[in-house]
């Protein structure tokens, strides 16, 4: 599954580059749609088999994915006003350049700093898992609770916030140079999007407040609302709020910093995530 997502991201990154925002959208409903209904499926007819169906529908969802992205740019590229940068179906995939090292070191450097930073949001998000489970603050009771709790939460994050925040992205990325003053233009958009999730994070926090407690009833019936979950569910809505607003400016402040001060942004953010999990964990241990 890895290694099939892996070999699609490279036409994931160029569709984004092109602004083809629809190729995006349909290949992930695709994919999305194609490994539910198939898990489903093989869970229905083969109930003691959850495990092999979740890698099944996981490994068909991705080689979808590869099929889609792969078929439609190579469309592109033989028809006639083909508007990509590559001209052959063979550019698509990895290649030497006749006449250039094999290691680019300017390329090299990028991917270095991409992959810091993917590792660095990495033990940000799921820094709290790691202790929980390497410092067995909580039981398996409470994990499993703080799971659902945080997997509810955060479905509004995953279906809603990040395609918005993807998109923004690569429209800051295109439109605004690092160093130079912002357009009127880009202002505008980011003010439009800014007040857009603000309206859609106070939705959650307005409507989540008040439907928790019959969200987790629906959800797990009342093992699930006899304990602290419907309140940690309310304080994930107010958390909805805040990751609304956040994603939009890490999209334009990313596309806007130097190098430098990306680099500098990622090391605060480390560090203040090192002091907050050393006192929770510290609190918890004392």
């Amino acid at each position: 599954m890895v290694v099939l997502e892996t070999a699609a991201q490279p036409l994931v990154i160029l569709a984004q580059a092109m602004l083809f925002v629809k190729l995006k959208v349909v290949a992930d409903m695709v994919s999305l749609c194609s490994r539910v209904a198939l898990k489903a499926w093989l869970i229905a007819l083969y109930p003691s088999h959850a495990i092999w169906a979740y890698c099944v529908g996981h490994a068909v969802s991705s080689a979808l994915l590869v099929v889609i992205y792969y078929g439609t740019l190579l469309w592109h590229v033989r028809s006639p006003d083909n508007c990509l940068p590559v001209k052959s179906a063979s550019e698509l995939g990895p290649r030497l350049v006749p006449g250039q090292p094999a290691l680019d070191r300017d390329q090299l450097a990028l991917t270095w700093s991409f992959f810091k930073q993917g590792l660095l949001k990495q033990l940000l998000t799921e820094g709290e898992r790691y202790l929980m489970t390497a410092f067995h603050l909580l039981d398996f009771s409470e994990q499993g609770l703080y799971d659902v709790v945080a997997n509810l939460g955060s479905l509004a994050a995953r279906f809603l916030f990040q395609p918005v925040e993807e998109n923004a992205y690569v429209y800051f990325s295109r439109t605004v140079e690092r160093g130079k003053p912002v357009s009127a233009a880009a202002g505008r958009v980011l003010h439009d999007l800014l007040r857009a999730m603000s309206l859609l994070g106070l939705v959650a926090v307005t409507f989540g407040w008040s439907y928790s407690h019959l969200l987790l009833r629906l959800y797990g019936g009342a093992l699930l609302t006899a304990g602290p979950a419907v309140s940690l569910l309310r304080a994930q809505c107010a958390y909805v709020l805040l990751l609304a607003v956040n994603g939009v400016l890490e999209c334009y402040t990313f596309a806007v910093m130097r190098q430098e001060q990306i680099d500098g942004y990622n090391r605060k953010m480390v560090l203040l995530s090192v002091k907050c999990d050393i006192r929770h964990l510290d609190r918890d241990l004392y």
